[in-house]
């Protein structure tokens, strides 16, 4: 058996759609980051990722999948990518990076510029979501789990 772990996040935020790009609208997404073992996680430094996501005029409650992978140390980065079907029945992701800044640690830790894009791969709207340190940290530190894997 190899020890795993996992957490979870909330972020929330607005984003816009570049057809209408003075219409802003109320986004959020609530996971669970899942890494199966340590020995995987070391090799792949990647998390899997399930939970929900509401994005005003397009996803309301809808399943997300996808990854969160763990760059920070070799490029500073913190990549995400979720995929989701909307409430019209087509296909989306919501693709982002938090970007590690010496100058602002905290800022760049609890940003996440991201962009959203349809079935077809072409980029819909852009959205900017954060963690909320003051209500969300207690949660999320509690929110760390040890798990065994056989």
């Amino acid at each position: 058996m190899f020890p795993g772990f996992s957490f979870r996040e909330t972020m929330s935020g607005t984003y816009w759609r570049l057809d209408a790009p003075t219409e802003e609208r109320a986004i959020a997404f609530t996971i669970e980051a899942r890494a199966r073992s340590f020995r995987r996680f070391a090799l792949d430094k990647t998390w899997s990722l399930t939970g929900s996501i509401d994005a005003e005029g397009l996803a309301t409650a809808r399943a997300v999948t996808g990854t969160l992978a763990f760059r920070l140390l070799d490029e500073r980065r913190l990549p995400y990518r979720l995929v989701f079907t909307g409430d019209d029945g087509r296909g989306y992701e919501l693709s982002g990076q938090k970007e590690w800044s010496g100058l602002s640690p905290v800022e760049s830790m609890t940003l996440l510029p991201a962009s959203l894009y349809g079935a077809d791969g072409e980029e819909i709207a852009r959205a900017t979501l954060r963690f909320d340190l003051r209500s969300d940290l207690v949660p999320w530190l509690k929110s760390f789990r040890l798990h065994l894997v056989s």
